[in-house]
Formats: C-alpha cells, sequence, structure tokens
C-alpha cells in the first residue's frame, strides 16, 4: 500500500498531550466514517467490550469527514468527542490544524500488527493518526444487468460517458472524499489534476444525460443499486463486496487510468475526554476479530498484517483490493486538494445540475 503522502512536516499545535485523565468516564462519544455495516460492527463488538471493561456507553455517530473536521473544530479547547474516523486526507489536514492527540502505542498492543505505512506521525515523530482500512476509489457495475443487455464490462473512467448507459449511472458529489478524489481523476484523464480541476467538472457536465443520481454517501448509492436504478457508479471498494455479501451480483474494478486511493483513518481527538477508554477502543478496532467482522461484513481490505490469512476463502478470491495490489493504488496529492476543496464543493453545488 502506498502511503497517502507524507507527514515529517506536519506540526501539531500546542504542548504535548496532558497525563490521562483519572475522572471516571460513563459515556464515551466517536465519529464513524460512513461506511456499510460500519456503526453495527462498532455496537455489536466494541461497544459491549468497552462496557464490560471500563463501565463506558458508546455513542457512535456516522457523518462525512469534512463534517467531522468542521464539528470538532467548532468546539474548541474542549471537545466531548473523543475519537474521529475520518478518511485519511481529511485527518492529514485536521491534524495539522491541531486537532489531533498523540497516542501512546504503549496501551494499544495491536498496533505492532498494523503495516508500518498506515501509522502517521507529526514532526516530532508522535502517532496521529492511523490508517487500517485500505480503500480505492473506482467503479462498481451490476455484473447481472450488464450481462443481460450484451454490455462490456467497464475498465475505464470513461465508460461512465457510455451511450447505452443512459439513465443508469451515478457520481459521487465532492462533499465526500471520494467524490473529490474521483473529480481528481476525471480531471486527470483529460489533461488536468489538482491544480487544474476545470477538465473535470466539463466531463461530469458530459455525464448528464447518463445520469441517474449524483450521490453523496455510500448509503444512498447502496440503495440505487440494490432497487436496480444504477448499473455504473464511481465510488469506493467497499461496495462490492457488502452488497455481495446480501446476494447482489455488484462488482467495484480499478479503472485502466488508475484508481487512487483514499483510506480510512482514526486519530484521538486533542483534549477529548475518556483518554484510557479511548485507547482500548483504538486497540479493539486493530483486533484481528474486528478486523475479519469489517472485512466479511463491510467489504474493507485491512492492513492489520495478521488479518489477510483468517479471512474466508469467498472473502479472499473476491476482494478488490488485496496486499499484492495495494501497489497499484494512486496517491493523490490531498496537501494541494486541500487548499481547493472547499471552493471546488461550493462551484459543484453552483454549475452541476
Amino acid at each position: 500500500m502506498k502511503r497517502a503522502l507524507p507527514l515529517a512536516a506536519l506540526i501539531l499545535l500546542g504542548s504535548a498531550a496532558p497525563p490521562f485523565a483519572q475522572d471516571r468516564c460513563t459515556s464515551m462519544q466517536v465519529f464513524l466514517g460512513v461506511a456499510p455495516q460500519n456503526r453495527a460492527n462498532v455496537m455489536s463488538y466494541i461497544a459491549p467490550r468497552l462496557k464490560e471493561k471500563h463501565g463506558v456507553d458508546l455513542i457512535a455517530e456516522e457523518i462525512g469527514s469534512g463534517n467531522m473536521l468542521e464539528r470538532i473544530g467548532a468546539q474548541g479547547g474542549a471537545p466531548r468527542l473523543s475519537i474521529a474516523h475520518w478518511d485519511t486526507p481529511i485527518g492529514v489536514e485536521a491534524c495539522a490544524r491541531g486537532l489531533c492527540e498523540p497516542m501512546d502505542a504503549s496501551r494499544i498492543p495491536n498496533l505492532a500488527q498494523l503495516d508500518p505505512k498506515s501509522v502517521l506521525k507529526d514532526g516530532q515523530g508522535r502517532i496521529v493518526l492511523l490508517s487500517p482500512e485500505v480503500v480505492g476509489i473506482g467503479l462498481v457495475y451490476n455484473e447481472e444487468m450488464f450481462k443481460k443487455n450484451n454490455l462490456l464490462p467497464p475498465s475505464s473512467w470513461a465508460d461512465l460517458a457510455r451511450t447505452e448507459l443512459k439513465g443508469r449511472i451515478s457520481v459521487t458529489a465532492p462533499a465526500s472524499t471520494f467524490g473529490t478524489a474521483a473529480l481528481v481523476m476525471y480531471a486527470k484523464m483529460n489533461g488536468g489534476g489538482e491544480s487544474n480541476i476545470d477538465p473535470g467538472f466539463a466531463f461530469v457536465q458530459s455525464l448528464m444525460p447518463n445520469m441517474n443520481s449524483i450521490h453523496t454517501w455510500t448509503s444512498e448509492l447502496s440503495n440505487l443499486l440494490q432497487l436496480g436504478e444504477v448499473w455504473l457508479a464511481a465510488t469506493g471498494s467497499t461496495m462490492a463486496l457488502a452488497l455481495q455479501a446480501k446476494g447482489l451480483p455488484i462488482k467495484w474494478v480499478a479503472p485502466k487510468e488508475g484508481a487512487p486511493t483514499v483510506n480510512s483513518g482514526l486519530s484521538l481527538v486533542k483534549g477529548g475526554p475518556c483518554r484510557e477508554a479511548a485507547h482500548e477502543y483504538v486497540e479493539l478496532w486493530l483486533s484481528d476479530d474486528f478486523q475479519v467482522m469489517r472485512s466479511v461484513e463491510g467489504g474493507l481490505t485491512s492492513a492489520v498484517q495478521t488479518v489477510w490469512p483468517k479471512l474466508p476463502e469467498s472473502v479472499r478470491v473476491n476482494a478488490p483490493i488485496t496486499p499484492a495490489n495495494y501497489g497499484t493504488l494512486l496517491p493523490l496529492d490531498w496537501v494541494e486538494i486541500s487548499k481547493v476543496r472547499q471552493d471546488w464543493i461550493k462551484r459543484w453545488q453552483r454549475d452541476i445540475r
């Protein structure tokens, strides 16, 4: 797996983290990314173990990474949140803004099994962001509908423009990090890129005759695919396995022009409560049992190195991303993107109809 971008120069604001608070923690809040079975897995596996060991009730809310950044920033120096599961590019920005608290590796033994490239540190060598879930952005399609209509399987981002797919495609809005990454790829395949997004917007405009919908979250797209309304869409690699587990003929492919990586990360929130329980939460998240659950039910590819051999054969055979092809995912310049992403979102809301 390629690291999304170097963090050697990332500097946290403020002084070193304070000692772990000894006051009793009775409830702990976390923000989860919007992903298949995410909250269900956390509440069935992690929540009862935190309750049993620490007497802590877990409160888990699914929201987009951009919204996490805004809400945590608005809480100032006394955040109510303990952990944020933001997409790694958003996490990098958050940590650079001083919103991440260094982790104590001695409290997270399972950290030793995580791919070292998924452990991101600040300029002082402190762990501030983990990136344990490998996600590629590419295309999902309904194999049954493609076969029934004698359509060749997709292999390129340009397949979104195929005339025989009129009214049957969906793309992700850039309010989602998945959509931002896809927009950059549309630009790259048309001569642009992170510093010239105009060709990306022009490509999306050209897709309008084919558009069934524009989605922001994977839950929206999941419903459209299950209803048979959408046959081809741009989204993350986690979608396919989650729907296959429900018996649906959905497959994810990496376009030949490249599939950018938008890995899912997590951080401790600077100044957040429940430090002891928060470290235990991270330890449970990185456990083999939980990562296997997320791989089977949520469709993720885990960067915990001991997980892959423990997956069912059916999952290993059908996994869109494997340890063998991590390196094929494309890193984007998220530092550059973060400077202009909000402008892209406003432009999308204004111009894409």
